[in-house]
């Protein structure tokens, strides 16, 4: 097989990546055949792909031709679908999508050897326009938007982007008139050359608040002139504005410094009635409506707190530790990112409950457990899982329940081999918090088994 081959199959599921998948005979081994995994095709399509590449085992191919349509493919209603790394799935049926979220997660349980399933993946009541965030990238031919999908290099001059709201296009226009006329220069992740890198855009959904990041590699570059142009251009889109820098050669839209160009340093937004003080750096559940949701079944999954010790590892800015002080449970919340756990003493504050939340900062593989004997515990670990010693901790530790909030349910799969010798997984549920992309939350509450007590 060699580059651009056609390869015509029947999809009949998708690999861990969302990507369609069809068998294909060999053609000198016809009794043999090799899996296709194809980004955009369907389960139910039948598709003319082109050979791309091997990768462990299988082929790689681009979709060429849908000759027979799935019956749950729908028109996509963005420009760029089928084409942008920023959605997957936007020409399957939401309902579908929903089914085969359920299908992946419970097809990852059964193959670790788990028995436990989940029942559905709730939805989310907007598929479009339900971020709250989206790290727009600048393409060193000047493109602003995302890049395509599987492409390091390869970047999208979008006129749209439906995971944001309708804004969206006239601050794309914005910046392309940044680099028109201020001599930056976008950034060239090849060669390592260049200013503008990002245009990070953050939303309080329920607050009307916007934040706009700008990002470059040399905060020096930038003069006060420049300065001046682009508060003139993305203010009237801002309530905070601000010029970032990361001189770093990696590709990431962290700023290492910032510089506020206008408004307050933080954005509001408002989670079912409790506030919260977001930095332009900091993590927070990217669907607001669906972290609401996912909020109130993790409170649920832990029981009732009132007068309970409830330990919150990965906590960020506090968003569930936080809400379990509402209910009246005694917090202690620990997080590596140290300025985080400054906004999360902040939004306690702010929210009356400083006197119920204690928080610390460093790595949650190193905390100290000596002075706590929590009756609960969350964990929400980044999408790497738990640190292996952290894993061993909370096993040699054995509080009585833990509630898991995994945004990666391969990773808890594997680690749940582990848990289960002292627990018992008492409930199992998912949450679409990624419409449109393979991506899916999954809570975990585990109980210590009896004999282990």
């Amino acid at each position: 097989m060699k580059f651009g081959d056609v390869l015509t199959g029947h999809v009949t599921g998708v690999n861990d990546a969302g990507r369609g998948t069809f068998e294909y005979p060999l053609p000198h081994t016809p009794d043999e055949t090799r899996t296709v995994a194809v980004p955009f095709a369907l389960p139910g399509d039948t598709i003319d792909a082109t050979f791309v590449k091997r990768d462990k085992g299988s082929w790689i191919g681009r979709l060429h031709a849908v000759t027979s349509k799935s019956p749950d493919r729908v028109d996509a209603p963005c420009p760029h679908a089928g084409v942008c790394g920023g959605c997957l799935w936007q020409s399957l049926a939401y309902p579908a999508q929903l089914t085969l979220k359920r299908d992946m997660i419970n097809a990852a349980f059964a193959k670790a050897g788990h028995d436990e399933r989940v029942t559905e993946v709730v939805g989310s009541p907007t598929q479009f326009h339900h971020r709250n965030r989206m790290d727009f990238a600048i393409g060193w031919k000047g493109e602003v938007g995302l890049k395509e999908y599987g492409a390091w290099n390869r970047y999208l001059d979008l006129s749209t982007c439906l995971l944001l709201d309708e804004e969206t296009p006239r601050i794309f226009a914005g910046v392309r008139t940044i680099l028109e006329t201020t001599g930056l220069v976008p950034w060239d992740a090849k060669r390592y050359e260049g200013d503008l890198r990002y245009c990070i855009i953050r939303r309080g959904i329920n607050t009307n608040e916007r934040m706009i990041t700008l990002l470059v590699k040399d905060l020096a570059r930038v003069t006060d002139a420049m300065r001046e142009t682009i508060k003139d251009t993305l203010s009237p889109f801002a309530t905070t504005l601000y010029l970032g820098e990361n001189p770093e050669i990696t590709d990431l839209s962290l700023a290492k410094t910032l510089v506020l160009l206008q408004g307050k340093p933080m954005l509001e937004e408002r989670v079912n009635d409790i506030q919260y003080q977001i930095h332009p750096n900091s993590f927070f559940q990217t669907n607001t409506s669906m972290a609401g949701v996912l909020q109130e079944a993790v409170l649920r999954q832990c029981g009732p707190l009132s007068g309970k010790k409830l330990l919150d590892l990965y906590c960020g800015l506090g968003f569930f530790g936080i809400a379990a002080a509402t209910k009246g449970a005694d917090v202690y919340g620990h997080e590596l990112d140290a300025p985080a756990i400054e906004l999360a003493r902040v939004n306690a504050k702010a929210n009356g409950v400083a006197d119920r939340c204690r928080f610390g900062a460093g790595p949650v593989e190193a905390f100290d457990w000596s002075a706590e004997r929590p009756d609960v515990v969350i964990v929400d670990p980044p999408r790497a899982g738990l640190h292996p010693k952290a894993l061993k901790m909370l096993v040699d530790q054995a509080p009585n329940k833990i509630v898991y909030v995994s945004c990666s349910y391969h990773r808890l799969v594997n680690e749940l081999k582990t848990l289960k010798e002292t627990y018992t997984v008492s409930s199992l549920h998912a949450f679409d918090l990624f419409p449109h992309t393979p991506h899916v939350e999954v809570v975990a509450t585990l109980d210590r088994r009896a004999e282990t007590l």
